[in-house]
């Protein structure tokens, strides 16, 4: 395997990523805008995105044992065109009449094929790097996926103000039709397992192997995970909710606003990327819980703005400022905790390991987004209520999870 950082076949991977995420991002801005204008509606923008994620969450773990069991470059190519013929399907039947139901099966749709893409574009980085640049190529798939999700919102924004969600939509399926052919051209190292049993046989022994993995040998990272998930309801939740809500309905602000705000936020994701590639050596794993720590207290200066009943611009700034930092924090402890899990995992259960961390991460997201869809619209007036409860919630589990790093150094 070749000692340098961008090979040739991981050059391609992350140029696919690159166009193929960026599809994603203007996609999915133009639907999530185009639900939220419809409606008003903070709850039923929270219950579309909460129902959305589900078969993600159900499906993750079936889509690393196919990682592990099919060339995850076939599963890239068949994955992408399938994208690209749902954008194409949904241009050609989307109407104000069956907007929120259909957008809601279009984001079901997606959340399917993100089930078996994610892991394995994650589990093919391991197989086409050397160990010592594991770190770093896990933070550029990171880095191109805010990169993605910066150009994006800015673009999307701009075209959804002009033209409203159609182009982008056509865009999108551009995208992904490109992303695939490009994908044509990738090898990723792939070894058949063995495959004697049925298929229902294979999935029960490899879920039971990975679960014995996760439980017997790696308990301290099965615990972060669950922790994670546990954060994530309430910080990932507030951001996904909380950020489109507050910018376009309680401020009143445009759409070209929150596509520079979605963009920023990718912008310090970004940050946060190379950061971790400069502290791939420095940063101690005991250490880890404080950027959860830090994440959660920058949720107070957002409640503390619309607590002081500060200006529509004046509130725009410090939510921006604020998202940002909490994004270049979570960026940074999503690459080192994502590495040290693949440091610590054998070849043939890359794919399931990497889907049950997404699955088990994943799996509070759909109530918390409900949960915070009804209490935005319950606090519309007083948006600090829940912005600062919060932020105290997040950083206490934070600092709850000290313990678990510090086992996981040792």
């Amino acid at each position: 395997m070749s000692q340098k950082l961008f090979n040739r076949d991981f050059t391609l991977v992350a140029i696919g990523q690159l166009i193929s995420l960026f599809g994603n991002a203007i996609l999915r801005f133009a639907l999530a805008l185009y639900v939220l204008d419809a409606t008003g509606s903070a709850a039923v923008f929270g219950s579309v995105t909460a129902i959305a994620v589900i078969p993600t969450i159900l499906l993750s773990p079936f889509g690393g044992i196919l990682s592990d069991r099919v060339n995850r470059r076939n599963i890239m190519v068949a994955l992408d065109f399938a994208t690209a013929a749902l954008a194409l399907g949904l241009s050609l039947l989307l109407s104000e009449e069956n907007a929120v139901a259909l957008i809601t099966v279009t984001l079901l749709l997606l959340s399917v094929i993100q089930a078996c893409y994610t892991p394995s574009v994650n589990s093919s980085v391991p197989l086409l790097q050397t160990e010592g640049n594991l770190v770093k190529a896990n933070a550029v798939v990171s880095q191109v996926a805010m990169l993605a999700n910066l150009i994006g919102p800015v673009l999307g924004g701009v075209l959804y103000g002009l033209f409203g969600a159609m182009p982008i939509i056509l865009v999108s399926g551009v995208c992904f039709f490109l992303s695939a052919v490009l994908e044509l051209f990738i090898h990723i190292p792939f070894q058949p397992l063995d495959a004697k049993t049925s298929i229902l046989q294979i999935v029960k022994d490899d879920l039971r192997e990975s679960i014995r993995f996760m439980t017997r040998e790696q308990p301290d990272i099965l615990r972060i995970t669950l922790m994670i998930a546990v954060y994530s309801l309430f910080i990932v939740s507030t951001i996904m909710v909380g950020l489109p809500y507050m910018i376009r309905t309680v401020l009143g602000l445009s759409s070209q606003l929150y596509g520079a705000a979605q963009g920023l936020m990718a912008a310090a994701g970004i940050a946060g990327g190379i950061a971790s590639g400069f502290l791939a050596d420095r940063l101690k794993t005991s250490r880890l819980y404080w950027l959860l720590v830090l994440s959660g207290a920058a949720l107070v200066p957002v409640g503390a703005a619309f607590l002081l009943d500060c200006g529509p611009m004046t509130c725009y700034i410090v939510i921006t400022i604020c998202i940002m930092a909490m994004q270049l924090l979570i960026a940074l402890f999503s690459i080192f905790m994502l590495s040290l899990a693949q440091s610590r995992t054998p070849s043939h259960l890359l794919g399931k390991m990497t889907a049950y961390i997404m699955t088990l991460t994943m799996c509070a997201q759909p109530v918390g987004q409900a949960l915070y869809g009804v209490l935005f619209d319950r606090f519309a007036g007083s948006l600090y209520v829940p912005l600062i409860a919060t932020a105290l919630i997040a950083a206490a589990i934070g600092l709850a999870s000290r313990g678990l790093f510090v086992r996981l150094e040792q």
